[in-house]
Formats: structure tokens, sequence, C-alpha cells
């Protein structure tokens, strides 16, 4: 099953170092790079990698949105700058970014922190007398729309000009970050369907490198594609009798709707939509029982 909606595992490969998620390859250290559609749960993509750049990412992508039949809409990430310039290329600059802002309040507490003459890393929570400047970050994250965020960064920057200390210049760091990234912040105000974080993501890579054995006991690129490939299979085939039900739910909802507004042709054009779709689903969902049942069950 592939789709169209993703975000893409990054997390540690920008600012949490500490975070990174990593596989032990025959002594050599290698990565297990993993999309989820946030729409429908599916997972389109995932990829065992020597490293993960531009490359790594443009690959991924393409596996994701199985080859050029699929279009990835949105990309939910953490604030890894490893895919270069990939998202400005044509293929992908379509493609509207949203930045975790969990992670964007790790980087704006960080700096707050040193300002406050504490260590970056350090997990003291920042001296009390400094908590409302932190809030006055976190409100440009929080905001409700567009210009409300306009309004509160501009609160930031007038307060930092206030500000003096020698270690100031963290907090022009923090808000240099802040306004380069500001878009992908309030990306989720324009299109409600785009998540605020790659939660999701997190949950879902973890039930791939749960195992022990998996993370530092694989012989090989090879076998451990395999053991990943039968995981994203796994998880795929267990998503759809859920996700069917779900559309035909979604269909019937769609049906009384349609009675009650007196069937008006604006919205009468759905019926076709929904039956190619459920048709769809339950084509894919046979070919994966197919495979299962050929390969995978235990008779």
């Amino acid at each position: 099953m592939k789709v169209a909606r993703t975000v893409l595992r990054g997390e540690g490969i920008g600012n949490n170092p500490d975070l990174l998620d990593h596989m032990r390859i025959s002594g050599k250290r290698m990565y297990a790079l993993d999309t989820v559609d946030v729409v429908t749960k599916f997972v389109p993509g995932a990829m065992i990698s020597e490293s993960m750049g531009r490359q790594a990412g443009y690959h991924l992508f393409k596996e994701a949105r199985c080859h050029n039949t699929l279009r990835i809409k949105s990309l939910v990430k953490d604030l890894t700058t490893n895919l270069g310039g990939l998202l400005r290329t044509h293929s992908f600059k379509h493609i509207i970014q949203q930045n975790c802002l969990t992670h964007v309040k790790w980087m704006i507490s960080k700096h707050v922190k040193a300002f406050c003459g504490l260590s970056t890393q350090s997990i003291k929570p920042i001296p009390k007398q400094w908590r409302w400047l932190l809030k006055r970050f976190y409100n440009v994250i929080n905001s409700k729309n567009e210009t409300d965020a306009y309004i509160k960064l501009e609160i930031v920057r007038s307060t930092i000009k206030r500000l003096q200390g020698r270690k100031i210049n963290h907090l022009q760091t923090a808000l240099k970050n802040l306004q380069g990234g500001f878009y992908k912040i309030i990306a989720h105000q324009r299109n409600p369907s785009i998540p605020k974080t790659n939660n999701l993501l997190e949950a879902n890579h973890k039930k791939y490198t749960y195992y022990p054995s998996f993370k530092r006991r694989m012989m090989t690129a090879r076998g451990a594609q395999r053991v990943l490939d039968y995981r994203m299979f796994r998880h795929n085939f267990r998503r759809f009798p859920e996700y069917i039900r779900f559309y035909r739910a979604k269909y019937r909802r769609y049906r009384e709707v349609l009675q009650e507004i007196g069937r008006d042709a604006s919205i009468r054009g759905q019926s076709n939509h929904f039956a190619q779709t459920i048709k769809k689903l339950e084509l894919w969902f046979g070919n994966y029982q197919q495979v299962w049942y050929q390969y995978f069950a235990i008779i």
C-alpha cells in the first residue's frame, strides 16, 4: 500500500545527538530510515542506509511515492539539515514542510538556558525569574494563526533588543532560528491536515527497532533490509482491515448527509470517489493476502 502524505524520520541528526537512532551491522554504523502517512497510518517506505544525507533522503522519498505514481504533499520532520537542498529541487519543491514543534521548543529552550547561565545540555529547569522569557518564544510556536504568530514574533524581537548580558548572542541565535524556520513552524495553521509533531513516526519507528538483535546484531545490510521490509509489510497488512472499515463508515456517513441535504449536485459526484477508493483498497488488500499466505503464513 503506497500513500501520499508522508512524514520523515530524522530525529537526532540535527540538534539532538543524544537521541540518535542507529544500527550496528557487522560493527558498522548504519541507519533505519522510514516514513509513515499521517492520514492513513500506512508505511509507504523504509530502508537501511549508510548515511542520512541528501542521497539517502532522495531514495527514501522515491520509494515513498512509488517512483512517480504518488505525490508527497507535505513533510513533517525535525530540525535536520542533512537533506541539504533536496527539497528545493524540481521533484520535491512543491512539498509543504512542517518542523516538529517539540524539536523547535527543545532548540529554543537550549539557547534560553545558555543565556540564563546553564549548560545547553542541562536537564535543570530554566530559573524561575527567566521563565517568562521562554514563554514568549513558546508563544510564537503555540500561536493560533498566522497573524498571531507575526505579532508574537515581533514581541520576542523587541524583547531581545531590550535585554543585555554577556550571553545575549544565544537569544539572538534562537531568534534567528525561529525566523529562519517561521513558515515551517506555522505550516499546520494553513493546512490542518499537517500534524504539529513527528510523534506518529517516532512511535512507528520504535516498533521497527525495538529488538536489540535488529539494532545491534544484524550481519549484513541486505539482511537488515529484509527484516525491515517484512516489518513494514506486516504493519501495512494489519492496517488494511481497519482502514477499509473506516472508509466504508465514512461512505455511509456521506450517504446520510446526502439524503439530509436533498442530493446536492455539488457533492453528489463523491459517490464515485468512495466506490473507486474502496475498490482499490480491497484489491491491494487482496494482493497483500496473497503474498502473506504464499510466503509468510504457517499452514
